[in-house]
């Protein structure tokens, strides 16, 4: 069985990856071997979603899958807005390429 993750195929030797148990807190240990695999880091936010057949837990989606409308304003530029047609590096050239 494989499947994907992130860019990257991954191999499984079985249905199972591994066996959690649930702590007194609600609480539950991604092998380490699986975090390195999956990327996880600490402090990483997973989603569960309940489904038909059980749960899914996901990495949520990271800031890199964010949409442009959301990125507006993130560099700190103040100055004052610039029209697209103004954002043409030709119009600034200063040398010919050979």
């Amino acid at each position: 069985m494989h499947m994907a993750y992130a860019g990257k195929t991954l191999f499984a030797a079985s249905a199972v990856d591994a066996l959690l148990t649930l702590s007194s807190k609600g609480q539950l240990v991604i092998p380490a071997r699986l975090r390195q695999l999956l990327g996880l880091l600490p402090g990483d936010r997973l989603e569960l979603t309940l489904e038909t057949d059980g749960l899914r837990l996901r990495p949520q989606a990271s800031a890199t899958q964010a949409s442009a409308q959301e990125l507006i304003g993130c560099a700190g530029y103040q100055g004052p807005v610039v029209p697209l047609e103004q954002l043409d590096p030709a119009l600034y050239a200063t040398q010919l390429l050979p």
